[in-house]
């Protein structure tokens, strides 16, 4: 069946319950930014696979709302499917719930699945259609998954395992006991863990149900001296179990909603995180008996701030990384000379000169190798049908990352291949200024990434040129590569950055059919001084991986900027050299030159 015709089935069973619309968004029960296959709905009902968007369906139109990282992408996989394509935040494209309400009537119904819906999500579109009259209805036999059938994916069923206290640094009992004060502070009986990542956190251990984020599939209830961990009870061995404190049952995945009940009925306060909690579990707890909590958890602020352990893990693994990066690099300079390279080859390159590291586990995401045109599709995705030989004349752009025992990495480097034209150093010379800039930014404690943002893009802005997607966004400790709670970015997240953060500096241009160029570090947040006017924090570069000089115009360069590049420049050198063949040496010391 064709996506126009899952469209049209869904539709059929949007009639039979009475409703106009339905909305099929990317998350999993778990709010997950990137979903197990099981859970990936809406790239089934739409054909459009990036991590990012929302279907819409009414009785007679469809449309899908993704962000500009997908914009290109989402016009090739949607052409010809009778899905309309609508581009966030672009002046004149209306808002999803504008939209809905601009179709349907009064009195019209919207279903949706309350699984997959935060509770704020859930509310804010509840809300939105309010104004016009229409309802929005909990639907707990998802249609899109009654219309994937028996195609669906099954649950994974990869092995749990255990995250060492040598890198997590702190015991689960003594995270527990965190969460457990908490509780006592807040009145509360209980706090829902729903989000994987959290999870994973706070019990130390690590999984794979999700592609390139070291999770496991799993919910959890923390009450005061009790704690219910529910999981596929066949991914947790003997000696996974072992690890955890007494204190924490395991229970089948499948027990958290009659769990949700009994807790419901018992407890006389629950604290629930309204944007990681689905909607069907709050309304359970209360349909049970228990009052809700709203409120932030503790976990995802406890999670970003890294303890001294997981800092120095960072450091370790950045330097394995860069050691792969610098061998991928001087092998790229070789190899594009034969002429025998491929966008497909190149990325497999780059995940196998990691791969033979020290504590590597997998990938942190698929790596975005493009070339030419291809690289201004800010998540390109080469495939044997798209994938194109790299050659010599135009500027290739690989963003890629690793998951070790002891850490992630990302990292984006941009290099000519051949002689670069005057507008592409321009641009890259005025990305890696914003890039220098906010690296080298000191600022008072309490100070957002949105107050941040603006730096990275000023030398663009002379210029006229711009990028769509955010600046920075947190990295977890051999965890997702994407993490809050804050970020650096033109959308208003105000929560503040704090030392022990870790988060990418990555601006960009896209030049569309021509090039793209991003430069990503991972940096760390650290204490600079402590003055009269109070403390100021800034930024420790832990990715070491030299920029290309030959994409610099110096001449735009000023003295600070050029004392910036030499003195990082020195530190990769000191950092890998010795880890170096002779022949890899020779490269970087060329990648590293002093420029003035």
């Amino acid at each position: 069946m064709n996506v126009k015709g899952r469209v049209e089935q869904l539709r059929h069973l949007m009639r039979e319950q009475g409703l106009a619309g339905y909305v099929v968004p990317s998350s999993d029960p778990h709010q997950s930014e990137y979903v197990a296959a099981t859970w990936q709905r809406r790239g089934f009902i739409s054909g459009f696979d990036g991590s990012a968007g929302t279907v819409v369906v009414t009785l007679d139109k469809a449309g899908l709302w993704t962000d500009s990282r997908y914009f290109l992408q989402a016009e090739q996989q949607l052409a010809g499917s009778g899905i309309e394509l609508f581009k966030m935040a672009v002046p004149g494209v209306p808002e999803m719930e504008d939209w809905l309400c601009g179709e349907l009537r009064e009195g019209d119904r919207v279903g949706c699945d309350p699984w997959v819906f935060s509770i704020s999500a859930f509310e804010q579109l509840q809300a939105a259609l309010a104004r016009k009259g229409i309802g929005l209805h909990a639907v707990e036999d998802d249609l899109a998954e009654q219309v994937w059938g028996a195609g669906r994916p099954p649950m994974p069923t990869e092995l749990i395992r255990s995250h060492s206290v040598e890198f997590a640094g702190r015991s689960v009992a003594d995270k527990l006991a965190m969460v457990e004060a908490e509780l006592a502070m807040a009145g509360a009986d209980a706090h829902v863990l729903s989000a994987l990542d959290e999870i994973a956190w706070t019990f130390n251990l690590r999984g794979a149900d999700v592609p390139y984020n070291p999770v496991f599939i799993a919910f959890a209830l923390i009450e005061r001296g009790r704690t219910l961990l529910f999981v596929d009870l066949s991914k947790v061995g003997r000696d996974v179990a072992a690890t955890l404190p007494p204190v924490v049952e395991l229970r089948p995945y499948e027990a958290f909603d009659d769990a949700l009940v009994d807790l419901g009925r018992r407890a006389a306060l629950v604290w629930a995180d309204p944007a990681t909690t689905s909607w069907h579990a709050e309304t359970t707890l209360k349909q049970a008996g228990a009052k809700v909590l709203r409120r932030t958890g503790p976990v995802p602020a406890w999670k970003s701030v890294k303890n001294g352990v997981e800092i120095a893990c960072a450091r370790g693994c950045h330097v394995r990384d860069g050691v792969a990066m610098a061998r991928f690099m001087a092998w790229l300079e070789r190899a594009v000379v034969l002429e025998c390279e491929t966008e497909l080859s190149i990325g497999a390159k780059v995940e196998g000169f990691r791969a033979g590291r020290e504590r590597f586990v997998g990938m942190s995401f698929s790596s975005i190798v493009g070339y030419g045109a291809h690289g201004a599709i800010v998540h390109y995705s080469a495939t044997p049908e798209s994938s194109v030989p790299v050659r010599s004349g135009n500027l290739l752009l690989v963003d890629s990352g690793a998951q070790y025992l002891d850490g992630t990495t990302d990292i984006t480097r941009t290099v000519a291949l051949g002689e670069p034209t005057e507008e592409q150093k321009r641009a890259y010379t005025a990305v890696l200024k914003g890039h220098l800039l906010l690296g080298r930014t000191q600022f008072p404690e309490g100070t957002n990434g949105y107050q941040l943002d603006v730096l990275a893009r000023q030398p663009l802005w002379a210029l006229g040129l711009n990028y769509g997607h955010g600046t920075g966004h947190g990295v977890g400790a051999a965890l997702c590569v994407h993490e809050g709670p804050f970020s650096v970015s033109l959308r208003r997240n105000l929560t503040p950055l704090a030392a022990g953060n870790v988060l990418s500096n990555e601006p960009g241009f896209y030049k569309t059919d021509g090039f793209g160029i991003r430069i990503e570090n991972l940096v760390l947040v650290v204490e600079k001084e402590v003055t009269s006017s109070g403390r100021f924090l800034g930024f420790e570069d832990l990715t070491l991986c030299p920029y290309d000089l030959n994409l610099v115009d110096t001449r735009l360069l000023c003295p600070e900027e050029v004392q910036q590049i030499n003195r990082y420049h020195a530190r990769v050198l000191e950092a890998l050299t010795h880890h170096l063949e002779p022949a890899e040496r020779l490269w970087l010391e060329r990648a590293c030159r002093e420029i003035g």
